[in-house]
C-alpha cells in the first residue's frame, strides 16, 4: 500500500486559511528530504534578502526557528519561582511566521479643527503569530522526532514564567532576541492521524537595564 504524501500548504489552508505561503530558501527542500511523506508543493521560494515578515502580497513565510535552551524561571508545584534547565528546540519545519508592530501615540484634539497634536510616541512590542503542523521528524536535530515529543517540548516552553531566547534570521534582523509565549493551542487535522496543527501567539521582549544611584 502506497504511503500518502501530506501536503503542508493544503493543511495550513484548511486549518488557518493560509492559502499561498512562501518559503525561506532551503526550508522546504530540507523538510522534504528529511520527511518523504511530506510535500511542500505550491510553496513559492524567495531569496534571502526578500524574506521579510510577510511577502510583498502579505502572505506568511516559512522560516527555520529555534527556541534557545538554558536556565529559565518557572513555577514549581507549590507556586514558587524556581530555575529550570531546558534544551534547544527547533520548531517544526512547517512553521509559518507573521509579525506586526504598533506605536503608542498620545493625541490631543485641537479645538475647532479636525487635526490633533501628537505628543508622546511609544513603540510597542512585535506581535508574533507562529503557525504550523506537527509531524514525525525522525532526523529532528533536538530529538523531537515524533508528534507526541514535539507537543510535549512545546508545552515545556509554554509553561515557563520567563521570556525565551530565539534564533531565527527573520527575528534577529528586527532586533528580536527574546519572545514571550502568550498562548498556544493544538488542533487535529481531519484524516491526518500523524499531523496536528499548532498555533502560538507571542510578543517580543527586550531586557531593560535599571541604573540605581
Amino acid at each position: 500500500m502506497e504511503v500518502p504524501r501530506f501536503n503542508i500548504p493544503s493543511a495550513l489552508a484548511l486549518l488557518y486559511g493560509i492559502a499561498r505561503p512562501i518559503a525561506f530558501p532551503g526550508a522546504s527542500t530540507q523538510a522534504e528530504s528529511e520527511n518523504p511523506d511530506i510535500t511542500f508543493a505550491g510553496v513559492r521560494i524567495v531569496p534571502d534578502d526578500e524574506a521579510r515578515s510577510t511577502s510583498h502580497i502579505g502572505t506568511p513565510i516559512f522560516h527555520p526557528i529555534t527556541l534557545r535552551g538554558g536556565t529559565y524561571k518557572s513555577y514549581d508545584h507549590q507556586g514558587r519561582v524556581v530555575d529550570t534547565q531546558i534544551g534547544d528546540l527547533r520548531l517544526p519545519i512547517s512553521s509559518v511566521v507573521e509579525m506586526s508592530s504598533t506605536k503608542v501615540i498620545t493625541k490631543t484634539q485641537v479645538s475647532a479643527s479636525s487635526a490633533s497634536v501628537k505628543e508622546v510616541y511609544g513603540f510597542g512590542d512585535w506581535d508574533i503569530r507562529i503557525t504550523g503542523i506537527l509531524f514525525d521528524e525522525q532526523t529532528h536535530p533536538h530529538g523531537a522526532g515524533t508528534v507526541e515529543t514535539m507537543e510535549a517540548r512545546l508545552l515545556e516552553f509554554d509553561e515557563l514564567a520567563d521570556s525565551i531566547g530565539i534564533d531565527a534570521d527573520l527575528f534577529n534582523r528586527r532586533g528580536i532576541d527574546r519572545i514571550v509565549i502568550r498562548s498556544i493551542n493544538f488542533q487535529a487535522i481531519p484524516g491526518k492521524p500523524r499531523m496536528i496543527g499548532y498555533q502560538m501567539q507571542c510578543e517580543s521582549d527586550a531586557p531593560i537595564e535599571l541604573l540605581i544611584q
